[in-house]
């Protein structure tokens, strides 16, 4: 019995010994290969964006834009890429953006223009004219009006021509300010306003006449709108809501908002 006992404990010892042996020499097993794709094989394409937000009306330098890697697929239509315009970047050095641009956001060509054509004509959307209007800071909201912002025109006459009594009223609703003396949007923030200002307003050719003949018959003020009041919806001028006769000041345009 004894011998059998010592045969069994040799015959388990030798197996536990080629077992230890067979797992050492197999190693660790290889991991399973992913199925989820390399992300270098993501074809990628460089495209140009803006490096910082970029304001309405601001001439763009070297700094405000970048390139940037875009997997093809996702490249936006219009988008500025490396493959076709390898130096877009100093091309569009020096033009004015049209539109506000966001840091991160895709340059394109629809939202800047050159600014050989003139800086406030290049700033008029098709179809507009601008007109600067004499304001004083205390008939701009205090000085709180600033370019980019909505105001409505109230003319005010007083005197013989409106019998002796002062008597105002809204011309003109809803209408873009362009600039403040020279300070445009891109520029409000570095410039100064003076107390005494020039109001350069956007206005349909129509709007134009009403406003150059009422600052013949009065003086203008601006009134600040909110945002939320404020739309770029255009109406046709004759039926738009608001729109104030100025045939009892001596001005026969229908006078409207945009």
């Amino acid at each position: 019995m004894k011998y059998a006992r010592l045969l069994v404990l040799g015959v388990a010892l030798g197996a536990g010994l080629i077992a230890a042996r067979l797992v050492m020499n197999t190693g660790t097993p290889a991991p399973q290969q992913s199925m989820l794709p390399d992300a270098a094989e993501v074809t990628r394409e460089e495209v140009l964006v803006a490096a910082r937000d970029i304001a309405l009306g601001t001439k763009l330098s070297s700094a405000d834009l970048k390139w940037a890697p875009w997997p093809v697929e996702a490249v936006p239509k219009g988008a500025v890429t490396k493959t076709r315009s390898p130096k877009g970047r100093e091309s569009y050095v020096g033009q004015l953006a049209k539109a506000q641009i966001y840091d991160g956001d895709p340059i394109r060509v629809e939202r800047l223009v050159d600014t050989d054509q003139g800086f406030m004509a290049a700033m008029l959307p098709k179809g507009k004219r601008a007109i600067a209007v004499g304001v004083e800071a205390e008939t701009t909201a205090g000085g709180f009006i600033l370019p980019g912002d909505k105001v409505d025109l109230i003319l005010t006459r007083s005197g013989r021509e409106s019998g002796g009594s002062v008597r105002s009223e809204t011309i003109l609703e809803n209408i873009r300010v362009l600039a403040i003396d020279t300070v445009t949007a891109g520029e409000k923030e570095q410039k100064t306003l003076a107390p005494k200002r020039t109001a350069t307003l956007e206005l349909t050719p129509q709007q134009a006449e009403v406003v150059a003949q009422a600052q013949k018959l009065g003086t203008i003020d601006l009134a600040l709108r909110s945002v939320e009041d404020s739309s770029d919806n255009e109406a046709p001028e004759p039926q738009r809501k608001g729109g104030v006769n100025m045939v009892k000041y001596g001005v026969t345009t229908q006078a409207t908002g945009q």
